[in-house]
């Protein structure tokens, strides 16, 4: 296997409609999913020739945390949809790995059973109305070993979905997930838990009731990339989502060089992440060569889960790093800190 399409199509092929559907596809026509597989294209490689490059180490600190690779596992919920352990299976493969997963709030599989596989794990929240239960959850993620908080803010409002998603969202199998709204909020028009009044200035609450390290994901402008620097977040993550919130928005690989370009001016900067369409370790590469400093993996690890639980995970974290070991002899890098703009050029050039 030289890409991970071959494994996308097994998976589609073996899962039910409504489960192929709410894992693949994003809002409305797709365009935003398309896009930010397809942008990662734009930049092509420089290669550099008679460079020691016998020893390659993608070994990258995140939060404090030495991971073998920079490749984390990207929030998404309902593991159990593709593996009957879910994300007991997909913490058991990252851990393996020597990565980071984050852990949805959308969860099919009890917070207490995954934070108990000991690997590095973060929780993955959003902002709902109610503080109090809000609160109380944050708290059981710290108590259980979560090493950081990762609140998603791009979902303030409903998204506007397809018709197919639509219809998968309200027959999925199995239950509901575990720290969410049960996901019919997005299809029947009942209650929608996440508080669209939230502001920046509501993190000083966040900040009171936590001691964890605090990581925003949503961010694809210099302005909100800004913001957050301002108040003192530990890291950001250029996300839309998956491309599962708006249609025809801007893919996070032309979002991440403008955040990149916002926090290069501060001395203090938030770490910056990055996900969607990673898809190859050429894409890894390529992000670091833009300015992040690791990716986060969503879709591929759950064909991988579906295909071999927590091997499966396992198997495509390796898959990825070994890309990402070729393309960085390829371009004279023997580890990820001499990677940067110059390892890259654009594809027209």
């Amino acid at each position: 296997m030289t890409d991970l399409g071959p494994l996308s199509e097994w998976a589609e092929k073996t899962w039910s409609e409504p489960v192929r559907t709410m894992i693949q596809d994003g809002a409305g026509t797709n365009a935003t999913v398309v896009r930010n597989q397809s942008a990662w294209l734009n930049w092509v490689l420089r290669t550099r020739v008679l460079v020691d490059v016998s020893n390659i180490d993608t070994a990258v600190s995140v939060l404090g945390r030495t991971l073998s690779a920079p490749v984390l596992v990207a929030p998404s919920g309902l593991h159990t949809l593709a593996h009957p352990r879910g994300e007991v299976a997909t913490a058991e493969g990252a851990a393996s790995f020597g990565t980071t997963m984050v852990l949805s709030s959308g969860t099919g599989t009890p917070m207490e059973d995954v934070f108990a596989v000991g690997g590095p794990t973060w929780f993955q929240f959003y902002w709902r109305r109610d503080r109090g239960a809000l609160r109380e959850i944050l708290a059981r993620a710290a108590e259980h070993g979560a090493e950081a908080l990762c609140l998603t803010a791009d979902l303030p409002v409903r998204p506007l979905l397809g018709e197919r998603m639509r219809h998968a969202v309200g027959n999925l199998p199995g239950g509901p997930p575990l720290y969410v709204l049960d996901r019919s909020a997005h299809v029947t028009g009942g209650e929608w838990d996440h508080d669209a009044r939230v502001t920046w200035k509501d993190l000083d609450w966040l900040r009171d009731v936590t001691e964890l390290p605090l990581v925003i994901k949503g961010i694809t402008t210099a302005e909100d990339a800004i913001k957050a620097a301002d108040c003192g977040v530990d890291a950001v993550i250029v996300s839309n989502h998956g491309g599962r919130a708006v249609d025809h928005g801007r893919p996070t690989a032309a979002c991440l060089t403008e955040v990149v370009n916002a926090l290069n001016t501060r001395s203090h900067a938030p770490e910056i992440l990055v996900d969607g369409g990673i898809r190859h370790g050429r894409d890894v590469l390529i992000a670091l060569a833009l300015g992040a400093r690791a990716v986060l993996v969503g879709r591929p690890i759950l064909w991988g889960l579906a295909a071999n639980g927590a091997e499966g995970v396992r198997d495509v974290l390796d898959f990825l790093r070994r890309q990402l070991e070729s393309c960085m002899g390829m371009t004279g890098c023997s580890s990820v800190q001499e990677i940067n703009r110059t390892t890259i050029t654009e594809a027209q050039q």
